[in-house]
């Protein structure tokens, strides 16, 4: 897409935080001395706009959806492919539960920090997100590294997912 903009790769963190979840994301990174890259972005919302940000590191960025039950009070941070159409039953059956719905904007703030088009597993760093179910892509999580938001959807990290996985201290339910 012409004219949309991506910084050089950069390392370590922003000068300034946009919100206090980006902040203990890379807090976190610092204190865990885990290596990532990162580069500042126009928004990454669109298909478009992935595939700027897969050129600026050479590495697909993927998808973060958290979805909820129809009471609100479960949730689920899944990680897809980019370009993977997203089917709610589907993933229901790949669990065993029952029609899952995205979390609106004020869920996600609430859970993870996030607003849409920022969600990240990084979120689940918050106490807010501890009963959140991680899951993942199969095919995702082997791979070496994954780009995925910094909690702002100008921002983005290049990881390993065993760095990713160590840093939250768990590991995702695959599918």
């Amino acid at each position: 897409m012409e004219g949309f903009y991506t910084s050089e790769i950069m390392h370590g963190a922003p000068a300034q935080f946009k919100t206090a979840t980006q902040q203990l994301i890379y807090e976190s990174l610092e204190r865990a001395a885990i290596d990532y890259s990162r580069i500042e972005s126009d928004p990454g919302v669109t298909m478009d706009d992935c595939l700027n940000i897969d050129r600026a590191f050479g590495i697909d960025t993927v998808k973060t959806i958290l979805l909820t039950n129809r009471q609100k009070n479960k949730f689920w941070l899944y990680v897809t492919h980019a370009r993977k159409p997203f089917v709610t039953k589907d993933f229901g059956a790949a669990l065993g539960i029952p029609r899952v719905s995205f979390a609106d904007e004020p869920l996600m703030i609430e859970v993870l920090g996030t607003r849409h088009g920022a969600a990240t597993p990084f979120g689940l760093l918050r106490e807010s997100a501890r009963d959140v179910v991680f899951v993942m892509d199969r095919d995702v999580a082997e791979r070496d590294k994954i780009v995925l938001t910094d909690g702002d959807p100008c921002g983005f990290i290049a990881i390993s997912n065993a760095d990713l996985f160590r840093l939250l201290g768990r590991q995702p339910i695959l599918i």
